[in-house]
């Protein structure tokens, strides 16, 4: 019998330095959620199907790892950490009313198919600030997602800011169907001008809001957007969600990330439970962001309490591909020094090795084999990214 030995379609294995960069850049990830206060939860890799159909993505199931359990239930490898964390949330802090800050790590899994040349294991880390729907708190979550990308080592890169009330608040006032919301929302996120221009055409709706529909295509850029965006002025929530926008960009300010920020008020997303704002962090060298986040004030409310929230997730796999084509060298921990020693020397050399790991350095031992020659040893530690030999032979 032939035995498939090789990892499945979207998954690998990462290896010596590739590794140890990626959990120095999750260690670093780490350090800045600690430093806002927030705590980790560890939610199941595993859970009931249901939790994730809560997210309102239609045929979002069919990109789900699916399994069932010794009683016949339906269970799913997450493809997402925001519902998990939302159903522990109203299981074990159903009456904490105050600013709830909570953080994970984790892997995700999601089928995209063998065709779309994307890993279907990544690694995620974010945060949820639940019980606080004031703009304080999404400025608090864009300027987590600033830091992560500045402490990356990433310099060239913008957080993108909308605010899908902005959208929501347009679709109403047009009285539109969902599906006609739900093919507007992808002509608008593919960027397909032609095509929302002929749905919108179609729709008996005023000229004031076919015109706002098309300005979605003009309104990106930096702050001044926010005033241009004038044909919905007149639009209930429509104001509120502009002027939302003006007052986090503020407090954004305050954080001194204006540099790095733009807006987009065409930006809508897949996850049809964001409310509010919703942002992503932009850099060259990836087909996709490696930040994506926003508002959720309704979705916790589905597994039984009510809590408005804002979060995002990092994906550390994304980063590093960033890092890495743009030719920056992530770090990937303390140099590592290899001492190779002979049999007579061995004692000293494991004094030494001891003496050298109290001064908190990381150092390898190895005894000297007369089969391969000194410049192999050499290369050996090399291969193994040991930046410093110490002989003692």
């Amino acid at each position: 019998m032939n035995r498939i030995i090789h990892s499945p379609a979207g998954m690998r294995d990462i290896l010596g330095t590739e590794y140890e960069r990626k959990m120095e850049l999750c260690s670093r990830i780490k350090d800045i959620f600690i430093s806002y206060g927030y705590r980790f939860i560890q939610t199941p890799a595993l859970e009931f199907l249901d939790v994730f159909e809560m997210d309102g993505r239609k045929g979002s199931s069919s990109a789900f790892y699916k399994l069932f359990d010794r009683d016949g239930h339906t269970l799913a490898l997450r493809p997402d950490f925001t519902p998990s964390v939302a159903r522990a949330v109203s299981m074990y802090y159903t009456d904490e009313e105050l600013p709830l800050r909570l953080c994970y790590k984790g892997n995700v899994y999601v089928n995209h198919g063998n065709y779309r040349g994307r890993l279907n294991e990544t690694t995620e880390m974010g945060v949820e600030l639940l019980n606080d729907d004031s703009p304080a708190a999404d400025a608090e979550a864009i300027s987590m997602a600033v830091e992560i990308m500045k402490k990356a080592g990433l310099s060239d890169f913008r957080i993108s800011i909308g605010n899908v009330a902005y959208f929501k608040a347009l679709v109403k006032a047009a009285g539109l169907d969902e599906d006609t919301v739900d093919e507007l929302r992808i002509l608008l996120t593919q960027r397909n001008q032609f095509g929302a221009q002929e749905l919108v055409d179609k729709q008996q709706i005023t000229p004031e809001l076919k015109n706002a529909f098309m300005e979605f295509f003009t309104l990106f850029g930096d702050a001044d957007v926010l005033d241009r965006a004038q044909s919905a002025a007149g639009i209930e929530g429509a104001n509120e969600a502009l002027s939302r926008l003006k007052e986090v960009y503020g407090l954004l300010k305050l954080y001194g990330c204006e540099k790095y920020i733009s807006f987009d008020l065409g930006m809508l997303s897949n996850y049809t439970y964001y409310t509010g704002i919703i942002f992503q962090a932009l850099t060259y060298g990836t087909g996709d962001a490696v930040i994506k986040g926003g508002r959720y004030d309704s979705f916790v409310e589905k597994f039984g309490k009510n809590s408005p929230a804002v979060g995002f997730t990092a994906r550390a796999d994304e980063i590093l591909t960033a890092l890495m084509r743009q030719k920056k060298a992530a770090s990937c921990g303390p140099e590592r020094t290899m001492v190779i020693y002979s049999e007579r020397s061995i004692r000293e050399a494991q004094q030494e090795i001891i003496h050298l790991r109290s001064e908190g350095r990381a150092v390898s031992g190895m005894l000297f084999d007369d089969r391969f020659t000194k410049e192999e040893h050499v290369a050996h530690c090399e291969r193994h990214s040991f930046q410093k030999i110490v002989w003692m032979i």
